[in-house]
């Protein structure tokens, strides 16, 4: 499959609040909360790219930066990196706003996933490729190669032991 899209065609950019039952005892947004909230962002990005069904094969580099509390603005965004034959990888980024303390945006967390897309049977189906316009896109375009082939070389080694 060809008919390559701009990161831009599925960037996906949407936003949550942190309720009191989103948060542990500290009052600080639980890890798995965020992380929800990242794949399903990725999700969209990941099935507007392909228009496919896709499911998440890995979540790779989940970073926490700044604890988010009850109130926080959260604002997440998820952009295509790179397509390959099948899968995609997503940056995913979690942006918090204190309304009591700052309107400053900061970094919650951020990581990167990657998709597969299916065909009607659930198997691998091939994708569009993805063009990078800006620098920033071309940063990611190539990181997202040499994160994946870091993936392959740990795999592999791993395997032979």
């Amino acid at each position: 499959m060809e008919n390559a899209k701009t990161v831009k065609q599925s960037q996906v950019e949407t936003r949550d609040i942190v309720h009191p039952s989103d948060v542990n005892a500290y009052n600080f947004v639980f890890g798995g909360h965020l992380t929800s909230l990242l794949d399903k962002a990725a999700c969209i990005a990941a099935c507007t790219h392909s228009r496919r069904k896709v499911t998440t094969v890995s979540i790779d580099n989940v970073r926490f930066f700044k604890p988010a509390t009850v109130g926080t603005i959260l604002t997440i965004k998820a952009s295509v990196n790179r397509a390959f034959n099948t899968s995609m990888e997503i940056g995913v980024k979690v942006l918090g706003i204190d309304p009591q303390v700052s309107w400053q945006p900061q970094v919650i967390c951020h990581a990167y996933m990657t998709f597969v897309a299916l065909d009607e049977n659930g198997r691998p189906t091939p994708i569009p490729s993805i063009i990078p316009e800006t620098e920033d896109e071309i940063r990611r375009y190539e990181e997202a190669g040499i994160r994946r082939e870091a993936k392959k070389k740990l795999a592999a080694s791993l395997e032979n032991k």
